[in-house]
């Protein structure tokens, strides 16, 4: 019984699946696969729409007396902006880690 399957399956593999001619081209992704058209969209309708809730945030905090929350609040948002910005850029991080050297002394 086992015979036969095995036969039935070594049969059937090379009719469904033919083998390649030694001429055939295998097509791949040529292109390079990167994050940059995001990182544009992000900088270009994210990074604003945030900034337009942070000062909805503040102006509203502000309008009702309570300061504490509106610098929380405006604080935390520069902060992620920031964060949003090294994490955007494509350079920062060398900055930032040569600044970070250099108030040690270590010069890249």
């Amino acid at each position: 019984m086992f015979s036969l399957a095995s036969t039935v399956i070594d049969v059937s593999i090379p009719a469904t699946h033919p083998p390649l001619a030694a001429d055939a081209v295998t097509f791949a992704q040529s292109t390079d696969v990167n994050t940059g058209g995001l990182r544009a969209w992000i900088k270009d309708n994210i990074v604003f729409t945030i900034l337009i809730a942070l000062a909805c945030v503040v102006l509203v905090g502000g309008l009702r007396g309570n300061l504490s929350r509106v610098f929380t609040v405006g604080g935390l948002g520069l902060f992620g902006l920031a964060y949003l910005g090294i994490a955007t850029s494509e350079s920062a991080a060398t900055g930032i880690g040569n600044w970070l050297l250099g108030l040690v002394g270590i010069s890249t």
